[in-house]
């Protein structure tokens, strides 16, 4: 190979890197190649360095032009570079310009499709020994990538499913849609039950876990699914819902019942997991949502700025879902517990008027904790003795003048909704700790 450097007509080509600087950034849509006359290239994935380029000759940036697609890492100068630059659109010309150069291109092109191709096959390999189904689709949900375990699992083989949408496989295609939908606005697990049709044998329940896959300028650039069979476990937790509904009316065989149910605990182990799991995220929700908005509010509240905390309370809702964890309104009371903000959004919760007073009501809690549990009724035409509550209320503190004023911030409860999706009633909620102390119980 001629030395590139050398060649007066590719001065016109040449193009000059101080170091540190970056020559392109992983999610660019650039597709330049770049040949190294002189210094280093730095490679980066995820911020990451993977790997440096000192060789003179060496190619960077030749897989975006190979695939056509955004850049796959970020390349930087390790020290002042020298290189020459071939924009994609003459690449062709430049190979008839200078025929010496086409070898080492041609070379370096082959190689890098070489490694990719024995790379996609050792993939391809180890996902076939994985006992789960794996499953691969793009941003568009077509299917990329299916292993054995996914052909055994849904009866159809890699060539009937290459480039199908995944929502076929599904006996409720929506109901699949919004669970993905859901789990990328972070409004739910990672992992739901759900029901696939089978070509050759009945439905089937499914138990599909969830990740979602973003470039470096956080696209959703596509989703892998991990799916395994729990039909036989779905069946064992129905038959055990029927046999509890039959415990008061079959109270004499209450000890025959006890060594049933003991044997088919292990069968159960995995919805109690799960049900675990949806209370700890609920805990953790509560928590995570009382520190961000208490220093907020008691900032504002030195400041006076009751309107500006009206705003902190109604974009809550507008951008944090909190509905789907069961949280109907916010409720900022003085330190003589006095309603001075509130926000219910419309159709969910109670409204509660400025200036209403919470004085009344008695706030339990564990000793010195942060948080009280409130019980209340509230005025509701349906019920003439009102409609019972439920309410956590988190303590703040602001000093305003120097002195110290406390408060307290309330989240409103739908108990109905957090005992349907989240298993939690009100004894299970008097015994969950909301604070640093209580996330392991």
């Amino acid at each position: 190979m001629p030395d590139i450097g050398n060649l007066p007509e590719l001065d016109k080509y040449l193009v000059f890197f101080e170091a540190g600087e970056t020559v392109f950034l992983e999610g660019d849509t650039s597709q330049d190649m770049y040949f190294l006359v002189q210094g280093s290239f730095e490679i980066f994935k995820d911020d990451q360095k993977i790997s440096v380029v000192s060789e003179s000759g060496s190619l960077v940036g030749e897989m975006s032009f190979l695939l056509g697609e955004k850049r796959t890492a970020t390349v930087k100068a390790g020290e002042p570079v020298k290189a020459i630059r071939i924009p994609v659109d003459t690449i062709a010309d430049f190979m008839v310009d200078f025929p010496a150069l086409a070898p080492q291109i041609s070379k370096t092109l082959a190689r890098r499709l070489q490694e990719t191709t024995r790379v996609a096959h050792g993939l391809k390999e180890f996902c076939d020994h994985l006992p789960d189904a794996l499953i691969m689709t793009d941003k568009d949900r077509k299917i990329l990538a299916w292993n054995r375990a996914a052909e055994r699992l849904h009866g159809r083989t890699w060539d009937q499913m290459e480039g199908h949408s995944l929502a076929e496989v599904y006996h409720d295609p929506e109901e699949y849609r919004q669970f993905v939908d859901d789990i990328h606005a972070g409004r739910s697990l990672t992992e739901k039950i759900l029901t696939i049709k089978h070509p050759n044998e009945e439905a089937r329940s499914i138990s599909t876990s969830t990740t979602v896959l973003y470039d470096g300028h956080h696209n959703v650039n596509g989703f892998i699914f991990l799916a395994r069979d729990v039909t036989r476990t779905k069946m064992l937790e129905q038959r055990y819902r029927r046999i509890r509904s039959w415990l008061v009316p079959l109270a004499a065989l209450a000890v025959l019942l006890v060594v049933v149910i003991s044997f088919s605990i292990a069968s159960f182990s995995r919805g109690v997991r799960i049900l675990d799991q949806r209370k700890a995220s609920f805990r953790d929700r509560i928590i995570k949502d009382s520190r961000a908005l208490a220093p907020v509010i008691a900032g504002l509240r030195v400041r006076g700025n009751s309107r500006a905390i009206d705003i902190v309370l109604r974009d809550y809702f507008a951008t944090r879902n909190p509905d789907f964890f069961g949280i109907t309104g916010l409720t900022v009371l003085d330190m003589d517990k006095k309603v001075i903000n509130s926000f219910v959004p419309p159709g969910q919760g109670w409204q509660v008027e400025t200036g209403h007073s919470y004085s009344g009501i008695s706030f339990k809690g564990y000793g010195h904790s942060p948080y009280k549990l409130l019980s209340l009724f509230h005025a509701a035409a349906d019920h003439p003795m009102g409609r019972k509550g439920v309410e956590i209320a988190y303590a703040m503190e602001w000093r305003a003048g120097g002195e110290g004023e406390t408060g307290w911030l309330l989240f409103q409860l739908d108990m109905e909704r957090l005992n349907n999706d989240f298993g939690v009633d009100e004894k299970i909620l008097s015994k969950i700790k909301f604070d640093s102390a209580g996330r392991g119980g």
